[in-house]
């Protein structure tokens, strides 16, 4: 069976012409969230497997009635699909999330966790297109708040704000964080993939084959460059106790690539 794309700015899964085939579909990528969790337990608490599977069926069932509907720039159906699933999986009762955007990934995460406390920061409010009454939405950069992940094992951060993953990794990490999603984390050779990397991203401070030197590349005809220092960065890397890029879903969904999201934790 071929599944045609979405059409463009609907973000929408494909109407299957049979119930079946759309089971099907929802039991591919039950498995595919299931197994990472389950093949990767040091990055999730016990019995996070289960609640992901569980988790595909209801992001299923609600992302149709998403009250955003074009989300451009922000969390598409595949990378929404890990965060929902995951937070539902991790069940924090505190979520901070850098980088609101329009408001798209706020609305998941009190979906996901209906108890959490969510804070959701971004320096550009005028964005912001949806609140859900109790979230508490900051306009300003994470850093500037006095909050703590006083119980890490309760506690999620999610990095979505094209800043320096070595800052924000320290900045977790001194705050108490333990657990976090990572977006954009893309290594060297991929920078290209997306406007404002967070550089250094996770991907290039843990990469043992990357020098220090200057990186060049170009997007949409302009050029970027960034001069990297592995050494600048030890101490970033030592904080990190794993990692786990996300499976890209765009080969059973058919819907636009995902972000390089990415499940961490620190050390601590």
């Amino acid at each position: 069976m071929t599944i045609s794309p979405a059409p463009a700015g609907t973000d929408e899964l494909p109407a299957m012409t049979s119930p079946a085939e759309r089971t099907r579909l929802q039991a591919l990528l039950a498995d595919l969230v299931e197994s990472t969790l389950t093949n990767n337990l040091s990055l999730a608490p016990d019995g996070a497997a289960a609640q992901a599977r569980a988790a595909v069926a209801d992001f299923l069932a609600l992302y149709p009635r998403r009250p955003l509907r074009d989300n451009s720039g922000g969390s598409g159906f595949n990378d929404s699909l890990w965060l929902f699933a995951l937070a539902r999986a991790l069940a924090p009762r505190l979520i901070v999330e850098s980088g609101t955007h329009r408001g798209h990934s706020a609305w998941l995460f009190r979906q996901a966790c209906p108890a959490a406390t969510i804070h959701s920061f971004d320096i550009a409010p005028e964005r912001l297109a949806h609140r859900e009454p109790d979230i508490t939405y900051h306009a300003c950069d994470w850093s500037e708040v006095a909050i703590a992940a006083r119980d890490p094992a309760a506690s999620l951060l999610f990095l979505d704000d094209h800043i320096s993953h070595a800052r924000r990794l320290r900045e977790a990490h001194q705050r108490g964080f333990r657990r976090l999603l990572v977006d954009d984390n893309f290594p060297a050779h991929a920078l290209y993939a997306t406007g404002g990397p967070p550089l250094p991203t996770l991907a290039m401070i843990t990469d043992p084959a990357l020098a220090s030197g200057r990186l060049s590349w170009t997007r949409k005809g302009k050029a970027y460059g960034y001069d990297h220092d592995a050494a600048a960065v030890a101490d970033v890397r030592a904080l990190v106790a794993g990692s786990l890029v996300l499976p890209e879903l765009a080969p059973l969904t058919h819907h636009r690539l995902g972000s390089c999201l990415t499940l961490v934790r620190l050390a601590g």
